[in-house]
């Protein structure tokens, strides 16, 4: 039973200032990119790209934890570990990818990285369990030895799943150097037996218009459409989660994008995959940070001092609207972390007034917002969240613009920025959902039609929470202040 190697190495979690209560963080060292989420044996697993050593990113494992609920998570053991002559590369290692069930036996594909005569080699490979613990590679890796013709080193990412009778894979590539001039791909490959694995076409190009290089393929049906969604490295507008809806033809190989989409627009959102839970929803899971290529990112913040780095999102369910295009939603069972619930209607401010709401968890809690532009008369709203004196982080609705900002720049000492995006009011209303964690700040616009995610990183006296209307008064028709417990509270208690 998977029971009996849980680790309980969660202890070395509490009692730290930036470490999140309810965002899924490693016991120590650095996380990166979630691979291999799938719904397994009773369990929820999360794999995650993983460095037990230290916390810089160097010769990746495939860290591991497991789930009743995809928020209350316990450790088990390292899943795969660097140790083959095709993986063990110090700067490479067990590089991101998938699970999958066969006839009751769990699977992981993942990219293996290497050196070969000073040039990066990345291969697909395979290990297996039969207890959802212990893990073996295949004695024939890689299954995927080489790209296919014009596909130089970047070849890594793959996304295995099934349809209609056959097993396919998607893997991100580069055309070229994807740290220079590279154009992005994701490949198709097809297999009957699942271990002979034949190149089938290119599903998506980038034709120098969306980047250098497709990361993190993901492939799936939702509804009649397909869902291609992967990181692009180095897109034009910065977009560093992309989402395309359309159709699959299987037989030609082809893949006709009608919608294209951002997943999150914030600057700290990356490498998303997704699974179905137990009842058949889409989830997905992303990485909350960046890397040092994207502009505005000059580092992976303080966090190393508390011997962690690295977190994941809120798993977020996907849905796909009339118009085509896709939400992005917390899932409803992160309500059991919820502990007191204080709602305040028709909040009156006054010109220039900040209102501290009534938040008792210091970092970590949740604002759910209703405003009715008709109600406002001034011409913004204001939100100041880790708030002390003249550091905080402010978001602003610009109710004449349809706008909301995010400002940052008076956060903390380790990142500057604002970054904005068009909201819209449905029937003069506008939702919001604010998640607060410690270092992490989630926003959800309408129920997801936008998301925004950022790591700020407070003083301990950065704590307090308010609103306000410069300029003029105005109305807040709701504001839900919902306190969030540390998932490990909860966990004690099961």
């Amino acid at each position: 039973m998977i029971e009996a190697f849980i680790t309980n190495q969660r202890e070395k979690k509490e009692g730290v200032k930036w470490r999140p209560d309810y965002h899924f963080t490693a016991p120590y060292g650095w996380l990166n990119d979630p691979n291999g989420l799938i719904y397994y044996a009773g369990w929820y697993h999360l794999f995650y790209q993983y460095n037990p050593k230290h916390c810089e990113w160097a010769s990746m494992h495939w860290g591991h934890a497991v789930s009743k609920n995809m928020v209350t998570w316990e450790d088990l053991p390292i899943a795969l570990t660097p140790d083959e002559a095709y993986d063990d590369d110090a700067e490479g290692g067990c590089f991101s990818g998938s699970a999958i069930e066969k006839d009751g036996i769990l699977y992981l594909f993942y990219t293996a990285t290497q050196h070969e005569n000073g040039k990066v080699v990345q291969t697909q490979c395979m290990a297996s369990s039969e207890d959802g613990v212990h893990f073996k590679k295949y004695a024939d890796n890689p299954v995927i030895k080489t790209p296919p013709e014009g596909i130089a080193e970047a070849f890594r990412d793959p996304k295995v799943f099934s349809y209609h009778d056959k097993w396919y894979m998607v893997v991100g590539a580069s055309v070229g150097n994807p740290e220079l001039d590279g154009d992005g791909r994701v490949l198709l490959y097809e297999s009957e037996d699942f271990y002979h694995w034949n190149y089938k076409s290119s599903i998506l190009e980038s034709r120098n218009l969306l980047g250098t290089m497709f990361e993190c393929p993901d492939f799936y049906l939702l509804g009649d459409k397909w869902i291609l969604t992967c990181s692009p490295m180095k897109h034009p507008h910065n977009n560093k989660a992309m989402y395309c809806v359309g159709t699959m033809d299987f037989e030609s190989g082809q893949y006709q994008v009608e919608t294209y989409g951002n997943m999150d627009q914030g600057f700290d959102y990356y490498a998303p995959q997704s699974f179905l839970d137990r009842y058949g929803n889409r989830v997905t899971i992303g990485w909350q940070n960046g890397w040092l290529w994207m502009p505005w990112c000059d580092g992976f913040g303080p966090t190393s001092t508390e011997n962690w780095r690295g977190a994941l999102s809120i798993p977020r369910r996907v849905t796909l609207t009339e118009s085509g295009q896709l939400k992005f939603y917390p899932v409803e069972e992160l309500n059991v972390l919820r502990e007191k619930i204080s709602t305040l209607l028709q909040v009156q401010l006054k010109e220039n007034q900040k209102i501290e709401l009534p938040t008792n968890r210091m970092n970590s809690y949740m604002l759910k917002v209703m405003i009715d532009e008709r109600e406002v008369g001034a011409k913004e709203i204001r939100f100041g969240l880790m708030s002390h004196e003249d550091k905080e982080a402010v978001i602003t609705i610009d109710i004449a613009k349809k706008e909301l900002i995010f400002d940052k720049n008076n956060a903390d000492v380790y990142g500057r920025g604002t970054v904005s995006c068009a909201v819209r009011f449905v029937k003069h209303n506008l939702e919001l959902l604010i998640a607060v964690d410690k270092s992490s700040i989630e926003i959800y616009i309408n129920q997801g039609e936008t998301c925004m995610t950022f790591n700020v990183y407070p003083e301990e006296n950065q704590v307090k929470c308010w609103v306000q209307s410069p300029g003029g008064t105005g109305t807040v028709k709701m504001i839900e202040v919902i306190d969030m417990m540390n998932f490990m509270e909860v966990v004690k208690t099961m």
